[in-house]
């Protein structure tokens, strides 16, 4: 049962509703997509965009933020760092095909860790141990060499895309997190996307919140 509800978050947060938005002179606006494709992490289809496929990302991302009140994404805050892949491993891990799901467990290979941590433009060997906070849901086992976690429970949020520019060659991504039950946005966001080599496509050098 969990699997399905998670499934259905997973669809529903794939659904970007755009909005008519006027981009600064000088930066080409990007078109949003007219309807919603499946995301399977790790298994990226070639014409996904980036709304879409970025969409777990800043979702667990901005999770985290709200946790631990702050405005601005922090690549140097480990535990705030560890925070966000936990949360993009709780809630989307199990959709992964190489994740095997035991009793609300999820078992991960360092491997695939390290896979979603690119995705926040993290380097994985400088975010350290992980913080004391977090080993009641996520722990590490030598032996396996597996990371093993709490599935993340359905929070009925989701990201919706309001435009995208292109500046240079980063995607400038604007957006709210919003609850669906009822009806109201949590937070306003603007993040910047790198294009990058890595199942998602892309990763998240810049991520803030704006109102």
């Amino acid at each position: 049962m969990l699997k399905k509800l998670v499934t259905a978050a997973l669809i529903t947060s794939m659904l970007i509703l755009p909005v008519n938005s006027v981009g600064p002179a000088g930066h080409e606006e990007a078109p949003l997509p007219s309807q919603s494709q499946d995301y399977i992490p790790g298994d990226l289809p070639a014409q996904t965009g980036a709304e879409e496929s970025m969409s777990p990302v800043l979702h667990a991302m901005l999770l985290a933020m709200l946790n631990h009140d702050v405005r601005h994404f922090d690549l140097s805050d480990s535990e705030l760092t560890w925070e966000g892949l936990y949360n993009m491993l709780s809630l989307y891990g199990q959709m992964d095909s190489r994740c095997d799901e035991k009793n609300g467990e999820l078992f991960l290979l360092e491997e695939t860790v390290r896979d979603y941590a690119a995705a926040l433009d993290a380097d994985f060997e400088t975010l350290g141990e992980l913080p004391a906070g977090l080993r009641d849901r996520m722990n590490y086992d030598n032996v396996s060499c597996c990371y093993l976690l709490v599935c993340g429970e359905d929070d009925q949020v989701q990201v919706q895309a309001s435009s995208l520019r292109t500046e240079g060659t980063a995607l400038v991504l604007s957006g709210a997190l919003v609850d669906e039950v009822e009806g109201e946005t949590l937070v306003q966001f603007q993040a910047v996307l790198q294009p990058r080599d890595n199942m998602f496509g892309y990763a998240v050098s810049a991520l803030s919140i704006t109102g």
